[in-house]
């Protein structure tokens, strides 16, 4: 086992995922949680995932997968979550994003997800669908019918062409 490549693919890539995630489930020792459990999946799988062009995906994926099964459990108890911190928020008071942030909380977890990296991590669709799980135009389709909702959430229009 290569430890110092696998060292090298924490360091680079553990933050970002755990703010990717946090966006995913809205709470910032979840996400943290989550990440490392990904992390240690991970490890366990190295020597196999490591041969892989793209081990960071992979990681990326688990994570994500875990986040959004973390997420629905709270979607189906909306209690739970209402008694639950205000949504997490990287600006400042009065700043239009933490208004974006919380509509994207209101998102189920695969369309948030997807809004997440296309957005916020600028990936393209071709590999958020490969890493949620779903064909590119599930992914296009997920994206428009999220972009949908947050404009009637944030009462704003919204272009149909978002490619």
């Amino acid at each position: 086992m290569d430890d110092e490549a696998f060292d090298a693919l924490f360091a680079a890539h553990f933050h970002t995922l755990v703010r990717t995630v946090t966006y995913v489930v809205n709470d910032r020792a979840v996400a943290e949680e989550i990440t490392q459990d990904a992390f240690v999946k991970l490890l366990r799988h190295w020597s196999k995932v490591s041969a892989y062009e793209r081990p960071d995906l992979w990681v990326r994926r688990v994570a994500l997968r875990d986040a959004q099964r973390e997420r629905r459990r709270g979607w189906k108890r909306p209690e739970v979550e209402a008694s639950a911190a205000p949504p997490v928020s990287v600006a400042g008071p009065g700043d239009h994003r933490s208004d974006v942030l919380a509509a994207v909380a209101t998102l189920a977890p695969k369309q948030r997800a997807i809004v997440v990296l296309f957005y916020f991590e600028d990936r393209p669709m071709d590999e958020i669908a490969e890493i949620v799980g779903c064909s590119t135009s599930t992914g296009w389709s997920q994206l428009h019918n999220a972009r949908k909702r947050l404009a009637l959430t944030l009462a704003e229009e919204v272009a149909d062409d978002v490619r």
